[in-house]
């Protein structure tokens, strides 16, 4: 599996469908701090409403803005402006205050802190950091107490900024590395370890998915004498075998699906629905893995095959390619076997071999 970067479409995706539902909470936090900071800075209900109003459109919009979004550009517009609506109010608050500056510098930063970890874009961080500090600062410019001792507040404001850079970055190759991990348990989990192939649940999921809209033949494959190649060769030549096998099957192109039903049998599903092509197709199987040695002993297969046109159900389709693939077996392997259920019976109606 090649391994994802911060770029990945798919890996933006997963983060956007992550931190969504997290930005949207922090940003009502936000929104409910602000509430609570009018009882405080405005004890007398001194509040300068025409600003506040441009100040609540912004914030609340930019929630709406979040909640709504599809993609994470629109979630990163929607941050921007309900942190520029955010940073706006409070600094109306600090009008009304007689000395605004340790908590316009106190709000900021952690404003900046508490958002770090959501912002999926670095640049997009460090931009609404500046905006930030530029908005809250501004109502502090006649402070002497604050501005007076300027190196300091550079300090405070590189420190305050490299720390949220700092928490930006640990939190995007967290996601990173989550994503990575996902993505080796879903191979995990869909994926024969062996032979590289579908395995079981990933086959029967995705013919679950198909059937009965896609139509076409499932045809049941054993390896013949398979017992025999492990205890004559050893454990590791029957490995061999194995993914010999998957890899002729799957790499038939007219073979839609495959994967490993579980020990030596796999599972097939072509879209051909004209019988005479279809039996085309098990004659090549059966000669590509004819082609195949191991330790000099060459091998064969054995395969039922069943149309599956909607009249019957997927478990029964199985219950009758897996009949008809012993019947192969019983009439000497190194051939296939086709059951055609007609709407009254689902027991095979007719043979046809290859040798």
């Amino acid at each position: 599996m090649q391994h994802p970067c911060a770029g990945d479409t798919d890996f933006q995706h997963q983060s956007f469908l992550e931190l969504r539902p997290i930005a949207v909470s922090l940003q009502i936090l936000g929104v409910c701090a602000w509430l609570a900071s009018l009882l405080l800075s405005h004890p007398y209900r001194q509040i300068e409403s025409g600003s506040t109003l441009l100040a609540t459109p912004a914030m609340l919009g930019g929630i709406l803005l979040s909640w709504q979004a599809s993609h994470h550009r629109t979630l990163l517009l929607g941050m921007l402006l309900n942190l520029g609506g955010l940073s706006l109010a409070f600094r109306l608050n600090f009008l009304f205050i007689s000395e605004p500056g340790p908590w316009a510098t106190s709000v900021a930063v952690c404003i900046i802190l508490t958002m770090a970890p959501v912002f999926h874009s670095t640049r997009a961080f460090l931009l609404a950091s500046i905006g930030i500090w530029a908005m809250l600062l501004q109502g502090t410019l006649a402070d002497q107490h604050l501005w007076g001792q300027s190196s300091w507040m550079a300090l405070l404001i590189a420190v305050s900024m490299a720390t949220g850079l700092m928490l930006n970055i640990l939190f995007r190759r967290l996601r990173l590395r989550g994503y990575v991990l996902r993505r080796k348990l879903e191979v995990l989990a869909f994926q024969d370890a062996l032979t590289g192939i579908d395995n079981r649940r990933s086959l029967l999921e995705k013919l679950q998915a198909w059937y009965p809209l896609q139509q076409g033949y499932f045809m049941m494959v054993d390896i013949d004498d398979f017992k025999s190649i492990n205890d004559d060769y050893g454990h590791e030549a029957g490995d061999q075998v194995l993914r010999e096998v998957a890899m002729q099957l799957n790499g038939h192109p007219d073979i839609d699906l495959c994967g490993r039903l579980g020990g030596e049998e796999f599972g097939l599903f072509t879209r051909k629905t004209n019988r005479v092509q279809v039996t085309t197709v098990a004659e090549e199987l059966i000669r590509h893995v004819n082609a195949c040695q191991v330790q000099q002993r060459r091998l064969s297969i054995s395969i039922g095959i069943v149309y599956m046109d909607g009249r019957i159900g997927l478990s029964t389709a199985l219950r009758l390619a897996d009949k008809a693939m012993y019947q192969a077996k019983q009439a000497g392997k190194n051939c296939f076997v086709l059951a055609l259920p007609d709407s009254h019976s689902t027991r095979p109606q007719q043979a046809i071999q290859t040798g």
